[in-house]
């Protein structure tokens, strides 16, 4: 991702990737996504995990 990560005193609501990520939309400002399973100990954290290719997660 690109730009700063944020400051670990004022993490921002919902997803922490929402602020840098160029596919978060509304949900990820309100909601911390839950840990998928993508296989062969692949975990992502993600409310659009499956719905994009791998490579973009």
């Amino acid at each position: 991702l690109k730009g700063e990560p944020p400051s670990p005193i004022n993490v921002p609501s919902g997803c922490r990737f929402h602020p840098r990520c160029p596919y978060a939309q509304e949900i990820c400002v309100r909601e911390i996504p839950e840990d998928r399973d993508m296989g062969d100990g692949h975990f992502v954290a993600c409310h659009f995990a499956g719905e994009l290719p791998e490579a973009q997660l």
